[in-house]
């Protein structure tokens, strides 16, 4: 390395003095932008990450299976029992059973306990249908007819895996979900009756008792079906509250 002397001194030239590492001089690659996965743009509100699961929220909330909790009905002014719900495998058809069922017995009213002749097995949805209607619109009404109350309801047993109109094919029966009831009478406290098949259509406080069920029956089943409808109800009324229509809003009260 040259050196140069100045009387007496000597001087390093300044580029020796520094010590410069040799790959310092190479250029620096440009850096790259970092990929992701599915190559896709982010877009706020539409492809926003998945949430993170609430750990401690799921060790509390852990599904219970159907089976293991049967489902509860709450009924007002009923006499019930809660039944295990009913598979219609058993009965040979499958489209037929009962989710929540109940067994009917009797209906509160001002005190006193109206019993159905025949024990009824239907869908709590039903049952609570059916007991709003005798309280508020039935049962009163027998009361402005008659001197005495309705003691007895004469109904059919409710649930029957069948076809409609027990006709062997065709659609299933409401009664085959538990959704309906047969009503074919009456008998007042003091022993006097009232008779779908024989009263109907009549002049009478029978006939026009049961006139007056049948309307107010219309504004609260989707089905109503009289001896008026047809051949197959010439001895009961029938209630149901099916389904008709896309939107479910379409009534039957004949």
């Amino acid at each position: 390395m040259l050196k140069v002397t100045v009387s007496g001194f000597v001087i390093w030239p300044v580029l020796a003095m520094l010590s410069v590492p040799v790959n310092a001089l190479e250029p620096v690659p440009r850096a790259k932008p970092l990929e992701t996965p599915n190559k896709q743009p982010f877009i706020e509100g539409v492809d926003l990450p998945q949430r993170k699961p609430n750990r401690d929220r799921e060790r509390v909330e852990t599904p219970i299976a159907p089976s293991a909790a049967p489902m509860k009905c709450n009924l007002t002014g009923a006499t019930y029992s809660l039944l295990p719900d009913i598979n219609g495998e058993r009965s040979g058809d499958a489209g037929c059973g009962v989710e929540a069922p109940v067994r009917l017995t009797a209906i509160m009213y001002k005190e006193a306990s109206v019993s159905f002749k025949n024990p009824v097995t239907v869908s709590c949805e039903f049952a609570r249908v059916l007991t709003k209607w005798l309280q508020i619109d039935a049962l009163p009404a027998a009361e402005q007819h008659f001197k005495a109350g309705v003691g007895v309801i004469g109904t059919g047993p409710g649930y029957q895996c069948r076809r409609r109109n027990n006709l062997p094919d065709g659609k299933l029966s409401e009664h085959a979900l538990g959704k309906a009831v047969d009503i074919s009478g009456f008998r007042m406290r003091d022993g006097s009756s009232v008779s779908v098949e024989t009263d109907w259509g009549q002049e009478t406080a029978q006939g026009l008792y049961l006139k007056a069920i049948h309307k107010s029956a219309c504004e609260r089943f989707t089905t109503v079906l009289s001896p008026e409808g047809d051949e197959f109800h010439k001895s009961h009324m029938h209630l149901d509250i099916g389904c008709h229509g896309k939107t479910c809003t379409y009534l039957i009260c004949q």
